[in-house]
């Protein structure tokens, strides 16, 4: 009897922390692990909380300055605390000193996160200009100091989320995938588009399938994946072991569930009703508000809310009237109101069924 408690619990740590990013090839070639991607601003606790709970089988914090950390910034700090249930749970650094990079790293992992994510991807004009994020990737022996620096200094798994280069001329998606494992990283996440594009264009995904085949360690795939046939096209195409969907999740939190689902099954659930996007939404500007406070609860929804409503009738002039709003509740009296027009108008007001246990993390 105690032989099978023992066998339980030890079956219970392999299944929490071998899927981790020692063994992490073998769980993706089975499950296809589909990742929440890291967003300033946006992939708050809330946010990740709710990934999870519609199927993300991994999520990653907004980005987080080392010198912020480093400097006691208690802003900054602030950004590394999670909920037990977002795990597997990364915490994302940016920065571009290597030893500064280091020491911000051992304060995050204190928190005890899963894994350190280091980002060398971000194009944003505020992190680049202190030689941050995407500009890195101009500079790879700096870029290398800072992964072996990070590496050596936690005893959590390191991972790697980078864009191909800083333009077209410049593309450096297969040396930076070497660097990494080179330097001890246990992952990395590519996101094939250059600093120079941002967001604009498509993102060429035959990179990702270049890097595949230039390393061992485990390949993120990232860019463009914005619905359930995308997310097939792209472990199709590339190989790689796993996927990170991102801005396709904004107030669409039902993707991860439906991405799974049909990698596993074929089938193609539908988009949840209006209705349930609106009590959705509703329900998390409440969590967030209860979190927050009032006023910083309501501010910092605002964007989510109108995430939560694109696509729908009307949406355009329901999001101006939002976000003049200045109460929580008279904006649910407005999602409300509105969810009534689209019942009343034949939109529907059915619940999501719930999806088989195995397809929920």
């Amino acid at each position: 009897m105690c032989q099978i408690i023992l066998k339980g619990i030890l079956s219970c740590l392999f299944n929490r922390f071998v899927y981790i990013f020692g063994y992490m090839r073998a769980n993706f070639k089975i499950y296809h692990w589909v990742m929440l991607g890291p967003a300033a601003g946006v992939t708050d606790s809330l946010t990740r909380q709710l990934a999870r709970k519609w199927g993300a089988d991994a999520v990653v914090s907004e980005l987080i300055s080392s010198d912020g950390l480093t400097r006691n910034c208690q802003k900054t700090a602030a950004l590394l605390a999670f909920e037990e249930v977002e795990r597997p749970m990364g915490i994302q650094l940016f920065g571009a000193d290597p030893e500064r990079m280091a020491r911000a790293a051992a304060i995050a992992a204190s928190y005890n996160p899963d894994f350190i994510d280091l980002n060398f991807g971000c194009p944003a004009r505020k992190i680049v200009g202190n030689k941050g994020g995407a500009s890195l990737l101009l500079d790879l022996p700096r870029l290398q100091n800072i992964i072996e620096s990070v590496v050596k200094k936690v005893a959590l798994p390191v991972t790697v989320k980078y864009r191909s280069g800083w333009d077209e001329k410049n593309n450096v998606a297969v040396d930076v995938a070497r660097i990494a494992q080179d330097a001890g990283a246990a992952a990395i996440c590519l996101h094939p588009r250059t600093k120079m594009q941002g967001f604009a264009g498509n993102a060429d995904w035959s990179q990702i399938a270049e890097v595949k085949q230039a390393v061992q360690i485990p390949v993120i795939g990232s860019g463009d994946i914005d619905c359930p046939r995308k997310a097939a096209e792209m472990f199709r195409i590339t190989g790689c072991d796993a996927i990170m969907i991102c801005r396709a999740s904004f107030g669409n939190p039902w993707i991860f569930n439906r991405v799974k689902k049909y990698l596993i099954t074929g089938i193609l659930d539908p988009e949840p009703d209006p209705a349930v996007k609106i009590e959705t939404a509703i329900d998390h500007l409440g969590l967030s508000v209860g979190k927050f406070g009032p006023w910083p609860g309501l501010i910092r929804m605002r964007a989510t809310l109108c995430w939560y409503i694109s696509g729908l009738p009307r949406a355009g002039e329901i999001r101006s009237r939002l976000v003049l709003l200045p109460t929580e509740a008279e904006v649910v009296s407005l999602l409300r109101e509105y969810k009534n027009e689209l019942i009343e108008r034949g939109y529907g007001d059915t619940e999501i069924k719930a999806l088989d246990s195995r397809y929920t993390v």
